[in-house]
C-alpha cells in the first residue's frame, strides 16, 4: 500500500482547522462513550465508531439522536471513541480509528490537504453571525465608541483558524473597526482578559459573552437580539460549519449503517424543530457529556443554537452555493495558512458526496 506523506498545506492545515473546530455554544468538558460501545457489528444492527469535535451544544442534531436513542430505533450502534477530539479528530479519522467524523468543516478540508479521499456527507449546523457575542468591556457600551477609538483600542479574540477570530475580522471589516487584534490560545484567556480590563472588546461564544456580560461587560452585538440586517452585513452567506465526514472507501464499506445514522439524524432534525428549548434541555440532561451544567443553562443558551440547526427540510443538505461559501470564508476569514480555495482536491465534486444523505431520507 502507498503510503500519502501529508504536505506541508496539510500540515499546516490540520492544525488550523483543529483550532475552527472551537465553534460557538456551551461545552461540557471530557469525552464518552453511548451505551453501544461494546457492541458488535451485524448485518441486522451494524456498527460505527464516531469521534465529535467536543461536547458543545452546536452539535445538537447527535445529541438528540443519542439521548432519544434513535440510533437503535433506526437499528444501527454507535461506538463514541471521543467525545471531546478537537485536537485528534483529523488523526482520529485518516488512521482508521473511527469511521465517522463529527466535527468543523474545517478539519475535512484539512484532510483532504493531505491527500486522503475524504467525503462531507451531511450538515448539522451553519455557521452565521448569530453563532458568537461581540461584547465590550466595562467601559465600552456600543460599536460606535469603539470605532471612535481608531487604533487606540484592543480587541480580543482567538487564534487563527478559529470560528471568534473570523467573526473578529467580519466586525472590523463591516463597521470599520481599527483595533488592534490580540489572538489568545483559548476561550477562556478571551473571557479573563476582557473582565480584567487588558482588553476593549472581543469576539466569543455565546456562552462565553454571556459570562463577560454578566462580570460588568456589555453587548455590542448580541446574537439573541441580532436582526436579519445586522447578520447578513456580517455573514451574507451561511454555510455548513459542524458536518459528519468520512473516507471513501470507508463509506462504502459501511453505506447500510451510514445511512441509517443519518436516518437518525434526520429524524432528530424533525423533533428539535417541534421540542421548546426546555424539551431539548431535558432530553440533553440525560447524557453524560453535560454534567454539571444545569437545565437553566441549557435553555438559556439553546435559542440561539437553534438559529443555525439545519431545518427537517434542508435535512443537511449541502449545496455547491453553501460550499463556495465555506471555502471563501475560510481563505476570507479564518486565515487557514497556505489554503487556496479554488485548488481542485477542495472542490465541490470531489469532496461533497449527498448521495448517502439521499437514501437515508428515503428510508
Amino acid at each position: 500500500m502507498t503510503r500519502i506523506r501529508p504536505t506541508r498545506l496539510g500540515q499546516g492545515l490540520a492544525a488550523a482547522a483543529a483550532l475552527v473546530a472551537m465553534t460557538t455554544g456551551l461545552a461540557a468538558c471530557g469525552t464518552g462513550n453511548s451505551d453501544s460501545s461494546s457492541a458488535t457489528d451485524t448485518d441486522a444492527n451494524p456498527t460505527l465508531k464516531i469521534a465529535v469535535g467536543s461536547n458543545a451544544l452546536n452539535y445538537l442534531p447527535y445529541w438528540v439522536a443519542e439521548s432519544d436513542g434513535l440510533f437503535a430505533k433506526h437499528h444501527v450502534k454507535v461506538d463514541v471513541v471521543n467525545a471531546n477530539a478537537l485536537a485528534v479528530a483529523p488523526a482520529l479519522l485518516t488512521s482508521g480509528q473511527v469511521d465517522l467524523l463529527i466535527s468543523a468543516s474545517g478539519q475535512s478540508v484539512a484532510v483532504a490537504a493531505t491527500g486522503k479521499p475524504v467525503s462531507i456527507i451531511a450538515n448539522l449546523y451553519d455557521y452565521s453571525a448569530r453563532g458568537g457575542a461581540f461584547v465590550g468591556g466595562p467601559k465600552v457600551t456600543s460599536i460606535k465608541q469603539l470605532q471612535g477609538m481608531g487604533s487606540n483600542c484592543t480587541l480580543v479574540t482567538t487564534a487563527k483558524g478559529t470560528a471568534t477570530y473570523a467573526a473578529a475580522k467580519q466586525y472590523m471589516r463591516a463597521y470599520d473597526i481599527r483595533c488592534k487584534v490580540s489572538a489568545l490560545a483559548t476561550n477562556a484567556l478571551t473571557v479573563t482578559s476582557i473582565t480584567s480590563g487588558q482588553a476593549d472588546a472581543g469576539t466569543f461564544a455565546a456562552a462565553d459573552g454571556a459570562a463577560v456580560v454578566a462580570k460588568g461587560g456589555h453587548y455590542l452585538q448580541n446574537p439573541a437580539t441580532m436582526t436579519d440586517a445586522e447578520a447578513n452585513k456580517l455573514v451574507p452567506a451561511p454555510f455548513p460549519a459542524l458536518t459528519v465526514t468520512g473516507l471513501k472507501p470507508t463509506l462504502k464499506s459501511k453505506s447500510q449503517a451510514v445511512e441509517r445514522f443519518l436516518a437518525a439524524i434526520n429524524e432528530a432534525l424533525k423533533t428539535i424543530s417541534s421540542s421548546t428549548p426546555d424539551d431539548l434541555a431535558t432530553s440533553l440532561s440525560r447524557l453524560p457529556y453535560f454534567t454539571g451544567v444545569s437545565r437553566d443553562t441549557m435553555t438559556r443558551t439553546l435559542p440561539i443554537i437553534l438559529k443555525a440547526v439545519p431545518t427537517p427540510a434542508a435535512g443537511g443538505e449541502i449545496t455547491k452555493a453553501a460550499w463556495k461559501a465555506a471555502l471563501t470564508s475560510y481563505h476570507k476569514d479564518f486565515d487557514l495558512p497556505g489554503f487556496d480555495p479554488s485548488a481542485p482536491q477542495f472542490a465541490y465534486s470531489k469532496m461533497i458526496d449527498m448521495s448517502y444523505l439521499k437514501a437515508a431520507h428515503a428510508q
